[in-house]
Formats: structure tokens, sequence, C-alpha cells
């Protein structure tokens, strides 16, 4: 956020702009490398109000910190920052051996005049990076030589900013172990330097090292979404977005989650968003989720944007993902409504595309040619099923399958309710979920029946398909839009 046309994150411009120009090469400012002259200039004019700036965001110890651990790599900085905001009594700067030189750019600024240390109160060690015990020895020594000299436990935080991917693994194992809070300065980076912009950096001390990664928390909310629980592992992703470093995954995650809840639901006021997010954070796992992974769910979005779109064509195959989904969690009387939504569903859509847009909740029967004619056929067949007040107002399910077979449809013929027999076996076996408590009932739906009405429902959304879907095989549609168990 600017603070005026003068400066930029609370920086004086100039400076900040000088500072991206040594970075580049662009303007010189004493000797060394690109690095060495951008680091001088920003310990010379950039640090004190990028402190100051970060002590306003950046959360606070809980109490006066007598050791600070930093890792350092071939910057200096993040170590500078995390001595500053801390003001910790003791230093310990841990580098591996191709880092050595942003220890003397640390140790003169912590400890050179100016600076709040002895010489005594700094040390300065190498460490394997590739051996996690590393780290450990070096922090645990340094502890027990605090305790030995005060007899009182130190409070200690580790910083791991500036040390590699290893290390920082490292020393959040060793936190861990040793009961310690751990530190990490994040910040907005520049595309052109690559370092992160003066002004922008926050300081998060973590009292748990397991949210460096959340791998436990993680864990919790895939339970929840390999339940089918979609929303409550939204909101656990949300909490883990906010409380880890690196929450890359948990971002992806979110988001999948949250398509998935308004996909069940039906939401399609949320779906837009939900779809966005997920096409936004796809890119970020494309690494580590695999090709088919992302070719799936890459169907599901663009099938996901069909509905949106309000194809009611696709929302006849929605209805029996959904209840596939629904009788795999154990929800009958939600997976039995949902078959009978395929159902309906397919009727209604094969009246509108075999009678020219025909609506079902508005029938114009102009539509099937001699208005009065097929009436009186729709009238004589219905009258066979023991209906006696003509045609409806409004063709419900039974009353769809009916017209169709009273017009000799060859998609009745092709799902066997062309003839009274045909649509009493239908009529009976949708009666299953009128009388179920989401419908006009009481009644629980069985396990039997909950599968006779998918059967039913499948057979009816394959010759439906036939007639109308995609050349796309029926089967790998339905199982690209099974929802992802996110093993990964």
């Amino acid at each position: 956020m600017e603070s005026g046309d003068d400066k930029v994150h609370g920086i004086a411009r100039a400076d900040v702009e000088r500072y991206v120009r040594i970075h580049q090469g662009l303007e010189r400012y004493g000797s060394g490398t690109r690095s060495d002259q951008a680091t001088a200039f920003y310990l010379k004019h950039l640090v004190k109000p990028a402190v100051e700036q970060a002590r306003l965001v950046s959360d606070r110890p809980p109490t006066k910190v007598d050791l600070l651990v930093s890792l350092s790599g071939f910057t200096p900085t993040p170590a500078i920052l995390a001595y500053e905001l801390l003001e910790p009594e003791r230093m310990v700067v841990i580098a591996s051996e191709a880092a050595q030189r942003s220890i003397d750019v640390i140790h003169y600024h912590a400890v050179q005049p100016g600076g709040r240390l002895r010489p005594s109160q700094f040390r300065a060690m190498d460490c394997d990076p590739t051996d996690p015990m590393s780290i450990y020895r070096i922090v645990k020594e340094e502890l027990d030589r605090l305790v030995r000299a005060s007899r009182s436990k130190p409070y200690a935080i580790i910083d791991i900013t500036g040390g590699r991917k290893v290390m920082s693994a490292a020393a959040a194992l060793a936190a861990w172990q040793l009961k310690l809070d751990l530190a990490y300065m994040e910040g907005e980076f520049d595309q052109n330097t690559r370092h992160p912009i003066p002004g922008t950096d926050r300081m998060m001390i973590l009292d748990d090292p397991n949210i460096i990664f959340g791998e436990q928390e993680m864990s919790r909310a895939l339970e929840m979404f390999r339940a089918g629980a979609f929303e409550a592992a939204r909101h656990r992703y949300e909490e883990i977005c906010d409380s880890i470093v690196v929450p890359v995954h948990a971002r992806f995650m979110r988001g999948l989650s949250e398509m998935y809840r308004a996909w069940c639901d039906l939401d399609m006021e949320a779906l837009p968003e939900a779809v966005e997010s997920v096409r936004q954070t796809i890119g970020n796992v494309r690494r580590t989720v695999g090709a088919d992974y992302l070719d799936t769910l890459e169907q599901q979005v663009a099938f996901v944007r069909r509905l949106v779109a309000g194809d009611r064509d696709a929302m006849a195959l929605c209805f029996f993902v959904l209840g596939l989904h629904y009788q795999e969690i154990g929800r009958r009387d939600f997976a039995a409504l949902l078959y009978y939504r395929t159902i309906e569903s397919c009727l209604t859509r094969r009246i509108h595309h075999r009678f020219g847009g025909l609506d079902p909740d508005r029938p114009d029967w102009g539509l099937l040619g001699d208005a009065t004619a097929a009436k009186r056929r729709y009238s004589a067949l219905a009258h066979k099923m023991g209906w006696h007040n003509g045609p409806p107002p409004k063709l419900m399910l039974i009353a769809c399958a009916v017209l169709l077979a009273a017009e000799r449809d060859a998609y009745a013929e092709q799902c066997g309710f062309h003839s009274l027999a045909g649509l009493r076996r239908l009529q009976d076996l949708t009666r299953v979920r009128n009388h179920s408590v989401l419908a006009h009932g009481f009644e629980a739906i069985g396990k039997e029946q909950t599968e006779a009405l998918r059967d039913r429902a499948k057979d009816m959304l394959t010759a439906f398909w036939t007639l109308h879907g995609e050349d796309r095989d029926l089967d790998l549609m339905l199982a690209d839009l099974r929802f992802l168990r996110a093993d990964r």
C-alpha cells in the first residue's frame, strides 16, 4: 500500500527504485557483485524504514528473546531483519559452507559499532544441509550451554527464512523436538530482482512447527474431504491457508472442496466463483498431483461450467453423478431423490428434443401436430393407467412417460415403458422415492430400492445420451465426473 507519491510501502520511492536498479546492474554502489552492492545499499538506506514498517504488521514474541537462531543463505537480509525485530540477547547464525559471506555481513551489522551484541553474544556455525541432525545438534548444544550458565530455560526462537528448503525442514524438526518457536519472514517478491520488496516484510511467529508444512492438519482436512464433508473440509483448509508458511496445496484443496460443496448442493450462485478458484490454483500443483489427476479435474471443471451455463442435458447427467456420490457415502434418501431426478430429467429433455422445445411445465399440445388428436391419444393411455381427468396442465414424471408412450416414441421403446405394463413398472419404482422422507412420505429408502432406482436411472440415461448426448462413451464420462479422492 502506498502512503504517498514519494513513498511506496512506507519507504522512499527513490530509494526503492535505486535498490532495484543496483540489483539489475543498471547502477553501481561500491564494489563486489550486484547482489553485494544491493545488500550494502539496503543496509545503509532501507533496513531502518523496512524494520519500522515490519513492526507494524509482524507477530510479537511472547517474551524477551534470549536466543535467536537464524538460518542464513546467500542473502543476509532476512537474518538481519529477524535480528532487528526480535532484539535477542544472543544470536547464532547457521549457514552452509556456500553461504559464508553472508555471515560476515550479519556479524558486522549485529556486533560492530552500532550493533547491540558483544562479540561473545554472537556465534556463527557451519552445518551440513543434508544431515537433519546437524542443525539439531547445534541448537541443542547452545541451549544446554545457556541453561548451565543461567540455571533456567531460555526463550529461544529459530528463524528459518534464509535457509535452503532442506535446512528449514531440519530446523522445523529440531524446533519440534526441543519445543521452540519458529519465525519466518514473508513478503512480496519483485519479479525483476527476485528479492522481497522493501517494506512488505512481515514476521510470522509459529508456536507449532507443524504449521510450517501443516501435514497433520492437512491429513485431518483430507479425511473430511474423502468422507464427502466438503464444507467442513473447505473450512479446515481455509484455516490452514491462514496458518502455514507454504499454503499452495491447501489453497488448491480449499478451492476444490468449495467446488465440490457447491456442486453437491447445486448451488449455482456459488459455482462460478468456486470453479474460478480451482482454475487459478490448479497450475500451482501440476508437478505434484500427476497428469491423470489433472486431466480428470479439467474434465470436471469443463462440465461444471456447462451446468453454470444452464445446460439441461448436462444436468441430467449431473443428477446421476451426485446420486452415485450420495449412495457411496451412505445417504440413500438423497441418492434415491437424485436418481428420481435423473429419470425425470431424461423424460422431460426427451420431450423437449422430440417435440420442438415443448415445456412440460407449460405444455403446448400444438407442438405435437394436431393438439386435439394428441390429447386424445394421451387421455386414452392415461385412462388405462386409471387416470380420468384428461391431460394435466403440467406434465410430471409419469405423465411425461405416458405422453412418450402414447406417441410411440423411440425412447419409450428403448427404455421399456412403451407398453402399459412398462409404464406401471416405472410408476411402481418411482413411488419408492415419493414415499421417502425427502418427498411426500416418512419411509426410509432401503439398499435394494436405491440400487433398483440407480439401475433404472442408468438405463434411461444411457438411452438418452445415445440419442442426444456426445460421442464420448457415457461410462468414461461418469468415471471422470466421480469426485476425486485427493490421494496425493
